[in-house]
Order: C-alpha cells, then sequence, then structure tokens
C-alpha cells in the first residue's frame, strides 16, 4: 500500500518546481521565408478546441505540426486546425471512430466502428476521402517515414500488423510462447511497442514488447515481468520516442492500481516514477518525440484508498519533465475530471477536460510545463 506523501518531499518538489515555473519556455518555432525557422514565444494556456453540433464529448489524442491536432468528437473523427475542429469524411458502411495519431507530416490514422466490424484508416487534410488499410481493425501509430502500426484479429486471436502506404509491409508476431494483445506505437528509428501474454501450464504472466527496427526483426519481452505465475501485474506500453524510450503503465490489478512506467535502452530495467501528489492511481499515455516529458492521468484506487471512494478528486491530467516529480495540469473547471493523451516537443499537451456543464471537452495545454504545478 502507497503513504502519502510527506511534508519533507514537499519541499524537496517546491524547490525542484520553482525554477520549473521560472525557466524560460521551450521555444514554440515559426517560419520565415525561405524556409528558416525563427524562436516563436511560449504563452501558457489552457485552450478549447471547437466540438461537432450534438451531445457527448471531444478529445485529442494526437498533436502535429504547427496547429493541427487530431482526435475524436461526438463519436466521429476529426482533426482540428487552431480550435477549428473538421470531419473526417465516413465511409458508407461505417457510423464512428477516432483518428489517433499525426505525423509530422500531416498523415492521420486511426480507426472506424460500423455494425459489427472496425477498420483500420489513413488520411490527409483536404482528401475526399480515407484510405482503408488492408486487413486491418485498429491502426494506433504512424511515424515521419509513413510507416503504420496496428492490429487486426483472425481467428480470434489478435495480429500485429505494420502497414507501408496502403500496403501490408510485415506482421508482427509476438516472441515464441505469448500471444499478443496490443501494438500501440512506433518511432521514425522503426522501433515497436506493444504487449504480450505467456502461459505455460497453470502458470501466466504478461509482459511489454519491442519489436527492434528490421522487418524481420523478432519481438522481445521487455522487463521487469515474472515468468512465475504472477497473474496480477499487467504491463502496457503506450508510446516510444525517438531515442527509444518508452512509457506506459503498470496495472496490479489485486490492489486496482495503475503506476506511470517507463523503460529505457538497454530495456533491462523498468521503472515508475512515483504518482501525483497522493494519488494512488496514474498512467503514462504519450512521451514527446525528443524532449523525454511524458502525460497521462492521475486518479484513485478503489481499493487503496482514499476512502470512502466517493471523497477522492476527479481523474487530473498530469505532465512529467523527465525528472523530479509528476505535475497536475490545470483543470477546465474546478470539479471537472481531466485527461491527457498526446504531447509535442514543443510543450503542447493535448487531452480532454470537462466544463462547467461535465461536457469533456478537447482541450490543448500550450507550453504545459510553466502552467504545472505540484498538487
Amino acid at each position: 500500500m502507497r503513504r502519502p506523501v510527506r511534508a519533507a518531499v514537499a519541499v524537496v518538489a517546491a524547490a525542484f518546481l520553482i525554477p520549473l515555473l521560472t525557466a524560460s519556455p521551450a521555444p514554440a518555432s515559426s517560419v520565415r521565408p525561405g524556409g528558416v525557422r525563427k524562436p516563436g514565444v511560449c504563452r501558457p494556456a489552457l485552450r478549447v478546441l471547437a466540438s461537432l453540433p450534438g451531445s457527448g464529448g471531444s478529445q485529442v489524442k494526437g498533436l502535429g505540426p504547427d496547429a493541427l491536432a487530431v482526435g475524436a468528437s461526438r463519436g466521429l473523427p476529426v482533426y482540428w486546425t487552431g480550435t477549428q475542429v473538421h470531419r473526417v469524411p465516413l465511409p458508407a458502411e461505417f457510423t464512428g471512430g477516432e483518428v489517433v495519431a499525426v505525423n509530422a507530416k500531416g498523415l492521420m490514422v486511426g480507426s472506424l466502428q460500423g455494425e459489427g466490424r472496425t477498420a483500420a484508416f489513413s488520411f490527409r487534410a483536404g482528401a475526399r476521402a480515407v484510405t482503408l488499410l488492408p486487413e486491418g481493425a485498429h491502426a494506433a501509430d504512424v511515424n515521419d517515414q509513413g510507416l503504420i502500426v496496428g492490429d487486426s484479429v483472425k481467428g480470434g486471436a489478435l495480429i500485429g500488423l505494420e502497414w507501408d502506404g496502403a500496403r501490408i509491409r510485415r506482421r508482427l508476431a509476438p516472441p515464441a510462447g505469448y500471444s499478443l494483445t496490443s501494438v500501440t506505437a512506433l518511432n521514425n528509428a522503426g522501433q515497436i511497442a506493444g504487449s504480450g501474454e505467456a502461459v505455460k501450464d497453470d502458470e501466466s504472466w504478461s509482459a511489454g514488447l519491442l519489436w527492434p527496427a528490421g522487418s524481420g526483426a523478432a519481438a522481445v519481452p521487455l522487463q521487469r515481468y515474472w515468468p512465475a505465475g504472477v497473474p496480477y501485474d499487467f504491463w502496457y506500453p503506450r508510446d516510444i520516442d525517438r531515442a527509444g524510450r518508452i512509457v506506459g503503465t503498470h496495472d496490479y490489478t489485486r490492489l486496482d492500481i495503475l503506476t506511470p512506467t517507463q523503460w529505457l535502452p538497454p530495456y533491462a530495467v523498468e521503472s515508475e516514477p512515483g504518482l501525483l501528489g497522493e494519488r494512488t492511481r496514474g498512467t503514462f499515455e504519450a512521451i514527446s518525440p525528443t524532449t523525454n516529458v511524458s502525460v497521462g492521468t492521475a486518479s484513485d484506487s478503489h481499493m487503496v484508498g482514499p476512502f470512502p471512494p466517493e471523497t477522492a478528486p476527479p481523474e487530473q491530467a498530469q505532465i512529467w519533465p523527465g525528472a523530479g516529480p509528476l505535475l497536475a495540469l490545470p483543470r477546465l473547471s474546478p470539479e471537472g475530471p481531466s485527461q491527457a493523451y498526446a504531447v509535442s516537443d514543443g510543450q503542447r499537451v493535448g487531452g480532454a477536460a470537462a466544463d462547467a456543464t461535465s461536457t469533456p471537452r478537447a482541450v490543448i495545454w500550450t507550453c504545459a510545463l510553466r502552467q504545472a504545478y505540484r498538487p
């Protein structure tokens, strides 16, 4: 069981946080004539993006170049330019979906839902139709070379896939003895992250997986995993940056605890940077491409506390600079939950935050580290 944060820790955190809040922000960038980039001004803000008409929430799932963001609104796949929302055209047999990732060149990927089926797709702004990816059920990520990863289901088993454009480049086999449970991310080096489960006799265990770059490379389990009959621990890598740093979540189901976690090359050790303040659960959903900033969501365990459970504060978007304590991002409304799903090198964080009417709105925190705080 996790203990409350001590007062001494708060003093250390304050010493860390003061220079963080007063330091010059990482510059945004703009383009001069001729293509030369010049520094921009980073202004902390919580920007609310437009939603499609109707009922339901909206959320940002990925951040592209300049002011491009992608996600879902009212159950439909969308993208934003600035705060303006745009629909992704749906094929006739589909009724909903989401965009989950976009690369530096504006190529978007995601999944569509229809009657009894799902489909992976790619799309570019201004195109008249999406491109359905062969055999794909879900697309999870896209890198700047245009490679896409995701999955399909065959015979009740999950199959990992990598696409190059609209063709299957390779099938992502799990290590010997494992079945695949997810394919979640890839970086520009071609490394791919996911998760799997192994069963031997009456024993089972879970592990994060990494497919090294190269079309024929086999997946390897990420430490730490317990191949000795520990059915309560599950590891879910969620994102991988250009240096190969992987972030995700450790799920200890016996106590309903989620813990943000990371794996650093050469992947011999899994480490957990802690939780936000006195919260008892948290996740990492994304890491910035090169600046080692991770984001996710803090919440509380129904088994560890606080008690009674209704006294727990709502979920809250969190950010980690790569060292020191986890920090909270401001809420849109005082009692409204928030979640973070994406982060850029320029300190933009995308996610969702409930407004005063309890409606989840798509939001972007700009210059996020300068408005983050220790709760």
